[in-house]
């Protein structure tokens, strides 16, 4: 399956950051909504929530927000009260005061063992975009086509719950998966996989200071080994940045283009 282009923004403060990753998600919003009456979307926990929410907020009467789906790009097993919550946390930025219909945001199910859990998230998933979207086909599965994948990156340069060196990256038969033993805590959670990154029409990268300036370099060099350096969505896969996050990667685009000028 082919992918689209990726483009990488560089912005001076998080608000300017914000307003145009917001922007670009509610543009495929506008996109999804109008050719297929829904937007079905998955999104990242970390910073991500407090960072887009207001200026989603802002654009409330032109977002449609009742034909928005929301599924997480990874949730850790953990009740939806708990702090470390990544739906809780989006539920309290956003969803309440957006107005999204609460059957229209899918949750881990608690009352289920890890694995079955997993499951029970990607039937939802596929049920979901059954109704609105064609899959994309990857060898001879069909996967799961989200309209947009709304990821963050850590300092180790993972995404989702996509970890470097980890098992879980070579997962090509599962759309959602569980993982009981993330190197980073709470070790038992639930993730989309890479061929489910790589399906959806967007991915919006947002990733910010220094601490992931090494990462970020590593993402967009020739042979990425990180994991986010390998999701390509299928039709545009865009990085937001603040400058502190780009430094090493500018610096490593200042020294090719003075390699090759």
């Amino acid at each position: 399956q082919g992918h689209g282009e990726r483009i990488r923004e560089i912005f001076q403060c998080e608000q300017l950051l914000a307003t145009r990753a917001s922007a670009e998600l509610l543009e495929a919003a506008a996109t999804a909504i109008s050719q297929r009456g829904a937007f079905v979307v998955a999104l990242s926990g970390g910073s991500i929530p407090t960072l887009l929410s207001p200026a989603l907020l802002a654009s409330a009467e032109t977002a449609q927000f009742e034909r928005w789906h929301i599924f997480m790009a990874d949730e850790r097993y953990v009740a939806e009260a708990d702090s470390n919550s990544n739906l809780g946390a989006w539920r309290q930025a956003l969803l309440t005061q957006a107005g999204i219909p609460t059957e229209q945001i899918y949750g881990i199910d608690m009352t289920l063992p890890l694995a079955a859990a997993s499951r029970a998230y990607q039937d939802a998933l596929c049920c979901v975009l059954a109704r609105f979207t064609p899959a994309a086909t990857a060898g001879s599965a069909t996967v799961p086509r989200l309209d947009a994948i709304v990821l963050g990156m850590g300092p180790d340069g993972h995404t989702a719950s996509l970890f470097p060196s980890h098992d879980l990256l070579q997962e090509n038969e599962c759309w959602v998966a569980a993982i009981s033993n993330s190197p980073k805590p709470p070790a038992c959670r639930v993730t989309l996989t890479m061929p489910t990154l790589t399906s959806a029409r967007l991915a919006l990268f947002i990733v910010t200071g220094a601490s992931k300036a090494a990462a970020v370099a590593n993402a967009f060099s020739a042979e990425p080994a990180v994991p986010a350096g390998h999701v390509l969505a299928s039709q545009r896969t865009l990085w937001c940045l603040d400058a502190s996050a780009a430094v090493e990667l500018v610096q490593a685009e200042q020294k090719s283009a003075q390699l090759y000028s």
